[in-house]
């Protein structure tokens, strides 16, 4: 048994992955294109894998969609987004190239085509179609991720960068999507890059989603006349940064949901064999929507409740012991676990992949007088070489306010959304076969009351 291959997460089949790229909806299918190394689990010469599915639930590899152009000087085929103009598909991309394009200093955006339903591509005679002369000598580094959209008549581009140490996106426009102009500093924020802009409409607002190298956030406001943005909220899509969640990328499907995959890294692995021969995964995809109090609402996708078999429930027992068994056993479980606060003194939560004893474990909990919630992996693992930190999120509860815990635990990954406010995921590698316990805890002296807990194991995406 491979203790840390995920089963009910997207990744290839071996190799090394990083960023989703060009998401889109086409022809009916889900089509998933992903930053990738066909030579190696380790990054570098970086192509475009790619997948579809029917049902965003199970995939079907398709072969690489963009290779680096060795006759051009091109070595990289970095992020980017794809679209359909008339019909026809075409991915926007940063070609990273040798010399002075060496490590996107001078990394230029270039376009590639399908004639033949996304089968095979072939890029544009006339790349690069935005190049860094674009800015009237604005001094702009790190240059790079193209995201592509239409309003009305108008195509639109979003690329991140970094200009005097301030990291930013960049908007452009375009009436054919080959002949593109500079537009504005769309914001810059006090991180020191940017990378992997999405700018999209949610009801009647805008949505700015950017990875600062670090934490991944979004802006919610509007977008001026002079395409500039001016927020009205900022929050976090996922406090794990590289411990687990980074570079997400997003699309609009037929329905109108807006539907988001980020990269699972392997950050948090360190040293640690284990998993070798394979690197990187994706998250499950998350929906994206307004909540009342005007932040980004984020739920795990509904159509993954199909891969549920064995179903434990349990109701309305009160936790009063730091480590109360449940019987419940698995390393690829879904947990919706509800909580009603007895006192605002306690910390409770949830004990994954326990050894019996007790030795490896990895808690989820709430803190009621910080009003922290985390993923404290301090004993996820027996070997010290995985990294061992303690992710905290911050959630506001209201007064009377249940909290819900809803958790996708699969091998060496967690997915912890806390009352689709906020999320924290991370990457896990216990050592021993037998830590697959779960377990809840009230601190000593405290109690917490269990509403609800349902528990799932859940199957394969790929059988």
């Amino acid at each position: 048994m491979d203790l840390y291959r995920p089963i009910f997460h997207f990744m290839p089949q071996k190799n090394w992955m990083n960023d989703p790229n060009g998401l889109i909806y086409y022809k009916g299918e889900y089509h998933l294109f992903y930053q990738y190394n066909p030579y190696g689990d380790k990054w570098g010469t970086i192509h475009w894998g790619h997948a579809k599915s029917l049902d965003l639930v199970h995939w079907e590899h398709l072969p690489i969609a963009l290779f680096p152009s060795g006759e051009l000087g091109e070595e990289h085929c970095f992020s980017g987004c794809a679209v359909v103009k008339d019909g026809v598909p075409s991915i926007f991309y940063t070609s990273v190239g040798s010399g002075d394009r060496h490590q996107s200093i001078g990394a230029q955006q270039w376009m590639a085509a399908s004639n033949d339903d996304m089968v095979t591509w072939e890029k544009f005679n006339g790349n690069p179609v935005l190049t860094l002369d674009a800015h009237n000598g604005l001094d702009i580094k790190e240059w790079r991720d193209p995201f592509v959209w239409k309003e009305r008549e108008t195509w639109y581009m979003v690329v991140g960068g970094s200009i005097e140490g301030r990291g930013c996106a960049l908007i452009y426009s375009s009436p054919d999507l080959i002949n593109w102009g500079f537009l504005n500093k769309l914001y810059e924020g006090s991180e020191e890059i940017w990378e992997c802009p999405n700018l999209f409409k949610l009801e009647d607002k805008y949505v700015l989603i950017y990875s600062p190298s670090d934490v991944v956030k979004y802006y919610i406001g509007q977008l001026n006349s002079d395409f500039s943005f001016t927020p009205e909220a900022h929050g976090t899509i996922d406090y794990s940064g590289w411990e687990g969640f980074y570079a997400p990328n997003s699309l609009a499907d037929d329905r109108g949901r807006r539907i988001m995959w980020g990269w699972m890294t392997e950050n948090s692995r360190g040293e640690f064999f284990g998993g070798a021969g394979w690197a990187g995964v994706q998250s499950i995809p998350r929906i994206l929507s307004l909540q009342e109090e005007g932040k980004l609402r984020i739920e795990p996708l509904p159509e993954l409740q199909v891969l549920r078999e064995a179903h434990q429930r349990f109701e309305n027992v009160i936790i009063s012991t730091p480590n109360w068994a449940l019987g419940v056993k698995g390393r690829a479980l879904e947990i919706i676990a509800e909580f009603e606060l007895h006192d605002n003194k306690t910390k409770f939560g949830l004990k994954l992949l326990c050894s019996p004893d007790g030795t490896e474990e990895t808690i989820v909990s709430f803190d009621p007088i910080t009003g922290h919630f985390s993923v404290d992996r301090s004993k996820s693992s027996l070997s010290n070489q995985p990294h061992s930190s303690i992710l905290i999120g911050k959630l506001d509860l209201t007064a009377g306010e249940v909290l819900r815990f809803h958790i996708f635990l699969d091998h060496s990954i967690i997915e912890v959304f806390a009352n689709y406010k906020e999320c924290i995921s991370t990457r896990i590698y216990p050592t021993c076969s037998s830590s697959m316990n779960l377990n809840l805890f009230a601190e000593e002296g405290g109690s917490v009351g269990l509403k609800l807990l349902d528990v799932w194991k859940m199957k394969s995406i790929w059988n």
